[in-house]
């Protein structure tokens, strides 16, 4: 069970689907190994639409249709427990800081070149509408050959931003000012998740089930 404080709601997750615009595909093998590739895809009719170049075995092991997850992962990164007011006699343990949405469904490979051609057109309106309208017959033909279409159907979603909403303002101002010190794209982009995310302190600070020992 989420904690109510990094609960996202139905549309929360849904955004943060759209905003990162691509995800990790994750299906089994007969055998039960794992295969996971990183797609773009596009939400349409509430499902999913995503191609695969041809030449990656992914699609190949797919059992058409068969139980997949779909991964969305924001910025993530450590929090350091020295940025938390805690009593002295009491230890709290360090934490890693992150977004996730995961969509549960089944995944249908399509070798059909009309139905990866519309797929192709769809995904790339919704990110390059000028290239979009400029793409010939002929280039779509010889694109669509290099790829095959993948649909998956939204069963589940799955939603989680742990961006400590649970601790206090001073503690939330010191995460926040230690990922910038950081200074990687990461950290900056978590810090920047941390400072948006709606805060929901104790009154009190929590210094959970840890005690420090002499």
């Amino acid at each position: 069970m989420i904690p109510h404080y990094f609960a996202l709601d139905d549309s929360e997750k849904h955004d943060f689907i759209k905003s990162q615009g691509a995800g990790t595909l994750v299906t089994s093998r007969k055998d039960g190994t794992i295969d996971a590739t990183l797609l773009p895809i596009i939400i349409s009719d509430d499902q999913l639409l995503l191609h695969m170049a041809r030449f990656n075995e992914h699609w190949r092991n797919i059992d058409s249709p068969q139980p997949a997850a779909m991964i969305f992962t924001g910025a993530h990164d450590f929090i350091s427990s020295r940025a938390y007011d805690v009593p002295d006699g009491s230890a709290v343990a360090s934490t890693w800081d992150y977004t996730q949405v995961t969509i549960h469904g089944t995944v249908t490979v399509h070798d059909d070149p009309d139905w990866v051609r519309q797929a192709v057109v769809e995904l790339t309106k919704t990110w390059d509408p000028e290239h979009a309208a400029m793409m010939t017959d002929d280039y779509l033909g010889r694109a669509t050959k290099a790829i095959v279409g993948l649909s998956m159907t939204i069963d589940r979603i799955d939603g989680k931003a742990k961006l400590s909403q649970n601790k206090l303002p001073s503690e939330r101002a010191r995460i926040s000012e230690g990922l910038r010190e950081r200074d990687t794209e990461r950290s900056r982009a978590l810090a920047d998740d941390v400072d948006a995310a709606p805060s929901k302190a104790r009154r009190v600070p929590f210094i959970g089930g840890l005690k420090a020992r002499g």
